[in-house]
């Protein structure tokens, strides 16, 4: 009787840790971990779906390389021509998961930008424009799609020599603040690295804090590519 006793106690302290260690070496589908529920937001991205979208969530770290021209809007009224040769160095930050249904299914990044362009057609001796900005994208992230479409916003200060050229009243001193707005596309080639192109709006202007303020007004397109940080 105690035999038996002493047996039953030893397999009822067992039977938890065995079930215990069974639960923790469960393996499960990859789709079915990708995937979490959100009440608000409905099925985050399954990221195993296509796994070149497998970095596109929350702690993501971006480098970006993006290169175009950018042509200047309107003439008379004090405006002249002024174009650009800009080359755009980004380091993205991604601050949520995809999330939502549909095509506007997607995540907010930040991205912090540094701006350098030569001034190919407008004021003479004017040469530069450099500077840093800051912008917004949401990612339309699909869980079947290569393609990310994006649209994004920002604003940011340059410093430009343009405004040394008396004839001109664009540019009336040397720090221009730079509100922008695009919209574009990567293609991904890997989990890590995409093309991209977009449309970029450029306007720059200072506020009236100099006697000379009409602005600049811009549009152009620009190409690069990307590298996505990390692992999954």
């Amino acid at each position: 009787m105690r035999r038996t006793l002493a047996v039953v106690v030893i397999l009822w302290v067992l039977s938890p840790l065995g079930i215990a260690r069974g639960a923790s070496s469960t393996s499960y589908p990859a789709s079915a971990a990708a995937e979490t529920s959100d009440p608000k937001g409905g099925v985050a991205l399954d990221t195993e779906s296509i796994p070149e979208l497998a970095l596109y969530h929350e702690g993501t770290n971006e480098i970006q390389v993006m290169s175009g021209a950018l042509f200047s809007l309107g003439s008379g009224g004090g405006r002249y021509t002024f174009d650009e040769a800009p080359t755009i160095l980004s380091w993205g930050w991604m601050l949520t998961t995809p999330k939502g249904h549909g095509f506007f299914r997607g995540n907010v990044e930040v991205l912090l930008d540094l701006y350098a362009s030569g001034i190919f057609a407008g004021p003479m001796s004017g040469n530069v424009v450099v500077g840093p900005n800051v912008f917004v994208r949401y990612n339309f992230v699909q869980p079947n799609w290569r393609i990310v479409p994006y649209v994004e916003g920002g604003l940011g200060f340059v410093f430009t020599d343009a405004y040394t050229v008396p004839t001109q009243s664009m540019v009336g001193q040397a720090i221009e603040f730079t509100p922008q707005a695009g919209a574009g596309f990567r293609y991904m080639l890997s989990k890590h690295w995409s093309i991209n192109a977009e449309a970029l709006f450029h306007h720059m202007s200072n506020a009236d804090m100099a006697a000379r303020n009409i602005g600049v007004n811009e549009v152009g397109g620009l190409v690069g590519f990307s590298y996505l940080l990390g692992s999954e």
